[in-house]
């Protein structure tokens, strides 16, 4: 026991120097102790809970360089330039915006890096493997973990050759990371990454108290903005989440030209540096509001979002969770609103179903017959090359895509019932994905819906913090109306409102 306070006391200390934090957050100690006593481990940390952190803390800890599997482009930069800043080590991310002669630097100097962030597709290259085969890997991360189970929101079948690369790999250590794993999830994940292998697992319950979580039932679509405009009323840093890029245009070009809130929209149609202005204005809060595809999410920090608002009701608990992760990082109150309108089943129903991939056009991909189907979707295309690389046969391929297709009907069906129930909110999500679900204590800054309390009483109750003045930037950015500029047509100069 006294090993253990020791050991704590010299983790806590260590957090305040270097990172100035006063106390780790639920997870953060447990992870760093059981992977510094040389462990495997798995962390179910809700988000923005501080999972980057500990393979941040670990650096001098473990020698040799830390590899880390992240999913998406946006979520590697944004931990690069956090470690740049931090000066934790030198990092780089590898991927294919690098030109030849950059690549090859990287590849021929990893003894220099600590951190090495890459796709899956990425570290799964005969070149990528070879020559990490060469160094020590200290570390070896696969953040959002939950992309390797079929049941898990975001599967992706090139996460499934991580165990493969780990076994050739022999990293001292092996951290899994993820926001959204329920039972079936970590299972899975515990299953194809460590085999064999002991892994210490922690799971925290996804329950954040600082979120208010309440739906919002429309009739119509009028109805809907008329709501949207009294939450907009004040000027509280506002996420929306819309289903379409269209509908992320129109919406924010509608609030642009109708209130007097700083407005953009993003999508993953924007070229990069549009995004890239639009995530830092939002970030500085001389953009107090972004409407945004599921495009806005992994890998944007930001702290002070108070109202997050789901315009478009999101497919199933885990993406639900995933955004409105994004509000609250601040640990203080914000409100999370979900419209509601009885069409939006038909209508996920109707985009899932036409987004499938049959049977037929899996045949005509591993028979390398020319499908219509194909041609016309180079999203589908772009799967199965995954399912491919994956090492899948044409039936595994169709057995675990028509295996997914009943499990995201079964989400979407237990999201709905969510939807439309009378009981807390809060309590089903937690019962949703807690191993171990916590009794929730009801209160009157836990949940509620339309059909409980008015919205105009609601926000009166929450008294929201509302920005006063914009942060002054810390790189050189356009202006919010020359972001307009760019992301919408004739839209009229509003810098003097």
């Amino acid at each position: 026991m006294t090993d253990l306070n020791s050991t704590t006391i010299k983790l806590q200390t260590e957090l305040h120097e270097r990172f100035n934090f006063q106390q780790f957050r639920p997870g953060q100690q447990e992870l760093l102790q059981a992977i510094l006593a040389g462990q495997n481990a798995l962390g179910v940390l809700p988000t923005g809970s501080g999972k980057s952190l500990i393979y941040q803390f670990l650096a001098p800890h473990l020698n040799g360089l830390f590899v880390i599997v992240s999913p998406l482009i946006s979520l590697m930069s944004d931990q690069l330039a956090r470690i740049q800043a931090a000066h934790l080590g030198k990092a780089a991310v590898l991927n294919s915006r690098l030109n030849v002669q950059d690549r090859r630097n990287i590849l021929t100097h990893l003894v220099d890096y600590k951190f090495l962030f890459m796709a899956p597709e990425t570290l799964c290259q005969p070149q990528v493997l070879r020559y990490l085969q060469n160094i020590t890997i200290g570390l070896f991360v696969v953040d959002e973990a939950h992309c390797i189970s079929s049941w898990g929101p975001d599967f992706r079948p090139d996460y499934l050759r991580l165990g493969q690369v780990q076994q050739q790999l022999q990293p001292q250590v092996t951290l899994a990371l993820t926001a959204t794993a329920t039972d079936q999830v970590c299972a899975d994940i515990v299953q194809q990454l460590f085999a064999q292998q002991s892994v210490f697992i922690y799971r925290a319950s996804v329950d954040r108290p600082n979120l208010y979580l309440r739906t919002e039932f429309v009739s119509s679509d009028e109805e809907k903005w008329q709501r949207l405009q009294l939450l907009l009323e004040q000027r509280w840093p506002t996420l929306i989440y819309v289903a379409t890029r269209k509908t992320a245009e129109e919406l924010a070009l509608k609030i642009a030209e109708t209130t007097k809130r700083q407005v953009a929209f993003y999508h993953a149609g924007l070229d990069n540096l549009a995004r890239q202005q639009v995530q830092q204005l939002f970030m500085t809060d001389q953009l107090d509001v972004v409407v945004a595809t599921s495009a806005f999410g992994m890998g944007i920090n930001k702290d002070n979002v108070c109202l997050l608002v789901h315009y478009d009701m999101p497919e199933n608990f885990e993406n639900y969770l995933q955004e409105i992760g994004r509000a609250g990082r601040d640990e203080q109150q914000a409100l999370t609103l979900i419209f509601v309108s009885q069409n939006d089943y038909q209508r996920l129903q109707t985009r899932r179903q036409l987004n499938q991939i049959r049977p037929q056009t899996v045949t005509h991909f591993y028979e390398q017959i020319l499908d219509e189907t194909l041609q016309n979707s180079s999203g589908q295309l772009a799967v199965l090359k995954a399912y491919q690389r994956a090492n899948f046969s044409e039936a595994d391929v169709i057995a675990t895509l028509t295996k997914t297709q009943e499990v995201r009907e079964l989400q979407l069906q237990q999201f709905w019932q969510f939807l439309n129930s009378t009981t807390c909110l809060r309590q089903q999500v937690c019962d949703y994905f807690d191993h171990e679900p916590k009794v929730i204590q009801h209160d009157a800054l836990c949940c509620s819906t339309s059909q409980t309390q008015s919205l105009s009483v609601l926000l009166q109750r929450l008294n929201l913090p509302t920005l006063v003045a914009a942060t002054t930037p810390t790189v050189n950015l356009l202006t919010p109306t020359q972001v307009w500029t760019q992301l919408f047509v004739n839209l009229p100069d509003k810098s003097s409102s």
